[in-house]
């Protein structure tokens, strides 16, 4: 548990995914990309609380209740030869920007990395220069990468549009 000021972070339990899934909403809202949403509070409980969690998530949180999030999972690095942390999301609402909430939720996932010995990966858009300056006091690396995704509709599309060998 870290105590920031009046925030405190803690990892999340599975009583937590209803609030985990309205700042999920919320971040998606943000970014203009709430279509892209299709996670619901069953299949975030699995997947996060169930017998094999495929993430974890800390929250923020002041006296009024949760102010913000930042979810990760444990990656494979090929070129590395080890695991890695891959820093999923980070929101902090907006109520309680600048009150050090972000920086208590990265100091906790720094915690977590050190004693693990593993680094910290992360993306952010190309245009989230807040994001940019925030990352870049705390230590972080900033480079440009372009990041390619297919769909499963466009997989599907691939998959039809070329014949097997």
């Amino acid at each position: 548990m870290i105590l920031n000021r009046s925030i405190v972070v803690r990892d999340a339990e599975a009583g937590d995914v209803p609030v985990i899934l309205d700042l999920i909403k919320e971040l998606a809202a943000f970014e203009n990309l709430s279509e892209a949403i299709r996670i619901d509070e069953a299949r975030l409980r699995e997947h996060g609380f169930g017998p094999a969690p495929r993430f974890r998530v800390l929250l923020a949180e002041d006296a009024e209740g949760a102010v913000g999030y930042l979810s990760y999972m444990i990656r494979y690095s090929i070129w590395g030869g080890g695991e890695f942390i891959n820093l999923d999301d980070l929101y902090v609402r907006e109520r309680a920007r600048g009150l050090g909430a972000g920086r208590a939720l990265m100091r906790r996932m720094a915690e977590i990395a050190a004693a693990q010995e593993m680094a910290v990966r992360w993306e952010l858009l190309v245009d989230n220069m807040p994001a940019k300056r925030f990352y870049t006091m705390l230590g972080a690396t900033i480079s440009e990468k372009l990041i390619a995704r297919w769909s499963v509709d466009a997989a599907w599309a691939m998959c039809n549009s070329f014949p097997r060998d």
